[in-house]
């Protein structure tokens, strides 16, 4: 018998590597190529071969990247995910060769994917489509949605992957590894506000779909997105815009080099009005300096300082009966005081590490922010004579580390890829809800001090059999602690209370499957465990507490293939299920922890090169989210979208030509979970023009070309008109038009009219760009 075994071992060794030429000459990795979309200006005086370059026939470089603590999923090996995508056509050259050489270099092959739905979209992408904020640079992530409301200063809103995500409950975002996401926030869980960044920062955006990924911890449930900054500039740049609406922006930039140190200097300060009634007035500052030192030609050591501030007015949500009855301009206001003000200060140092058999990363920061934010969602519904006003006060501040080591070997055949990390979150709290009047305070709702603390490490092996198939298994925990101090308890009662410390802890396994059966063709099967965390006052409270860590399950099959050199096509059918979900309570102006979730996608991702300065993209998702514990009876999730597509054509001359003209749209969703109302969609079609000549550029951008007319934020909400009744039980006849539903508070009286409250979209706005290089 164990003449047997030895025989089976030896055929089974001899088999091993005869079989290895032949998938590696079927192997994507054996036909890299040079891309010069694949150049990225990373400004690294020093590169490195890394395992991937050293297995491709021609010698290669791929430069040492930023301080980077998002997945990495590199194998020795590099399938068609690594390649570079067709999409990204080369930018017009900016500076003389010999000049480029110093800020650029060669990539061959990105990190390969551990999932068909990840990527990441580079500079020369962006510099194809009409950014004019930060909220455009994230709709390159294919299917996500991101939308305005309550004013241009407050965060966006999110939609991705059949989720409305609010402002970031289940979708993570970072700069350069940096949590934007507010836990504990006073207006919403995972509250993201990306008004810090300035979008000519960004070097790179690499997304993550779904809750795959051992790095990614709270929020990264429906998907994660970190956006790269830069680390110098080839030249300093004076850049004015302006256009319709009183817009104004003005960026001036240097990143001058100084033998091994790089450093980057950017500001912006920009003022517009928006096409509101009552206008916007939205005035905002960023500052940003980052000193990069290289060490040696491996590791490196950044120093970065970022401050931001900015303070706005807005029109608020409007009722769509009163717009519908023409009492109410499509662009019209209730309440002039609503808007805010907002401010964020952030330090953070990152050290990176790199041979060609070790990574190190680290990174710490500390951060502090402040928010007030003046809204009215219901008008009068509670108090007749002033208001429903309410005011959100958070202020805080947060501080972190992250750090990671990565190993690579190889044994025989095999290909061992090991990480562990370890990272820390404080959040130091002090948040409060208030009535209001134009502004003034009238009575205190609740003032919270919140200290939460999260400690988290994982570990990941990534095991390449052969380079036609990968393995990729990954173990997370993570502990949260909520501090909560009630500074407005109710002394009088007991067991009402709002405060008090409590402790959870959440394990995610997960596990990836890589098989390339074609040299152009990669199938990815992903299974996943995550979380989004829920507010710490929520969580400690005495009576109905909520489930502290909301745990997801998620799973994916998709594929991602290479064809003619000129497509790429990827395609992924996947599904999600949420312990409990966080629901908008429109008559509160808050969300609510709610049953469990599931929602089932569908996902398509296309890139063509049509010539070689024409490209074509094309992105499409169907989703479906349904309550698990009232099938078919009013189990639909409110806001969660069904349909997203985006789409454009891009064109990228030699001679310094650039422009696009780009779809989006979103398909009509319910409003309610009994779909009695809907949200409605929105197709729109944007435009943008560049021209650069030796130190000059100019820019042409218009958005809503068409000029149509749509809601963009949606949400149903019960609120009374201060000319509706005061009280009347029963509810007298017609006081809510049709279409909308008569609400009943608990004692019989009339509480108001159920119906879609909107913010308006932008109409057609035409902005000019003019740009200097120095």
């Amino acid at each position: 018998m164990n003449t047997n075994m030895m025989r089976t071992k030896r055929i089974f060794f001899w088999a091993t590597l005869l079989l290895c030429p032949i998938a590696r000459a079927q192997s994507p990795s054996a036909q890299t190529e040079v891309d010069p979309s694949a150049v990225t200006q990373t400004a690294t005086p020093s590169s490195e071969v890394t395992p991937a370059a050293s297995n491709n026939p021609a010698p290669s470089t791929v430069a040492a990247q930023p301080v980077d603590l998002t997945p990495s999923t590199v194998s020795a090996q590099a399938p068609v995910s690594a390649q570079a995508p067709v999409s990204a056509p080369p930018a017009a050259p900016a500076v003389s060769l010999d000049e480029e050489r110093r800020f650029t270099t060669m990539v061959v092959a990105d990190r390969p994917m551990s999932a068909a739905s990840s990527l990441t979209v580079r500079e020369q992408d962006l510099r194809l489509r009409p950014i004019q904020r930060v909220s455009d640079l994230l709709r390159v992530a294919p299917g996500l949605i991101t939308v305005q409301h309550a004013g241009g200063g407050k965060a966006n809103q999110y939609l991705l992957r059949g989720f409305d995500a609010d402002h970031g409950t289940d979708v993570a975002l970072t700069l350069d590894g940096i949590p934007i996401n507010m836990v504990s926030h006073a207006h919403g869980q995972g509250y993201a506000d990306t008004n810090f960044i300035i979008p000519e920062l960004i070097e790179r955006i690499e997304v993550f779909k779904g809750p795959y990924f051992a790095e990614l911890g709270d929020f990264a449930t429906a998907g994660a997105i970190n956006l790269v900054t830069k680390s110098a500039l080839p030249q300093a740049m004076v850049s004015v815009q302006g256009g319709m609406y009183n817009t104004l922006r003005t960026t001036v930039a240097a990143g001058p080099s100084f033998g091994k140190i790089r450093t980057l200097i950017m500001a912006e300060g920009s003022y517009a009005d928006g096409p509101f009634d009552n206008p916007e007035r939205y005035k905002k500052y960023n500052l940003f300096a980052k000193l990069t030192y290289d060490l040696s030609a491996r590791s490196s050591v950044s120093l970065a300082v970022s401050s931001y501030g900015g303070d706005w007015f807005a029109s608020g949500q409007i009722p769509a009966r009163e717009v519908d009855a023409g009492r109410l301009g499509f662009f019209g206001f209730l309440d002039p005081t609503e808007g805010g003000s907002s401010a964020r200060q952030n330090v953070y140092l990152a050290y990176q590490l790199r041979d060609d058999k070790n990574e190190l990363h680290a990174l710490a920061y500390l951060s502090r922010y402040q928010l007030r934010l003046y809204s009215n969602f219901t008008l009068f519904a509670r108090d007749p004579v002033h208001g429903d006003g309410i005011e959100q006060q958070d202020e805080r501040y947060l501080a972190g580390l992250r750090a990671s080591y990565r190993r690579r070997l190889r044994f025989r055949w095999l290909s061992f890829d090991t990480s562990v990390g370890i990272s820390a979150r404080f959040d130091d709290i002090e948040n409060g809800l208030y009535q209001q009047q134009n502004r003034e305070r009238l009575a205190t709702t609740a003032e919270h001090q919140i200290r939460e603390t999260s400690l988290a490490l994982f570990a990941k092996e990534e095991i390449s059999f052969a380079q036609w198939a990968r393995l990729i298994v990954g173990l997370r925990a993570d502990y949260f602690l909520f501090d909560v101090l009630d500074r407005a308890e109710d002394l009088s009662s007991l067991g009402n209370a709002q405060g008090g410390v409590r402790g959870a802890m959440q394990i995610s396994p997960k596990a990836t499957l890589v098989v390339s059966p074609h040299k152009s063709t990669d199938l990815f099967v992903n299974f996943g465990r995550g979380f989004h965390s829920n507010d710490a006052r929520g969580v400690v409270r005495a009576q109905d507490p909520v489930t502290p860590l909301a745990a997801a399950l998620g799973y994916e099959l998709g594929v991602r293939t290479r064809l003619f050199d000129r497509l790429d096509l990827a395609a992924s059918f996947w599904g999600l299920s949420l312990d409990s979900e966080l629901v908008w309570v429109g008559d509160e102006g808050v969300t609510e922890e709610s049953t469990a979730t599931r929602r089932l996608g569908f996902e398509l991702e296309g890139r063509l090169k049509i010539l070689s300065w024409l490209f074509a993209d094309l992105d499409l998702t169907v989703n479906d989210a349904r309550f698990t514990h009232n099938a078919g009876n009013a189990n639909a999730v409110a806001l969660a979208p069904r349909l997203t597509i985006a789409a454009g054509l891009s064109v990228a001359t030699p001679f310094g030509l650039r422009g696009s003209l780009r779809f989006t749209g979103i398909g009509s969703r319910p409003a309610t979970e009994d779909e009695f109302l809907t949200a409605q969609g929105a197709y729109l079609l944007d435009g943008f023009v560049g021209y650069r000549w030796r130190f000059v550029e100019l820019g042409l951008s218009i958005e809503n070309l068409t000029n149509s007319r749509y809601r963009s934020a949606q949400f149903a909400t019960t609120s009374r008109l201060q000319s509706d009744p005061v009280t009347s039980a029963p509810p007298p006849s017609g006081a809510c038009p049709s279409g909308t539903r008569t609400q009943v508070s608990d004692d019989g009286n009339f509480a108001g009219c159920e119906d879609v409250h909107f913010t308006p979209g932008s109409p057609i706005s035409v902005q000019g760009r003019l740009t200097l290089y120095f």
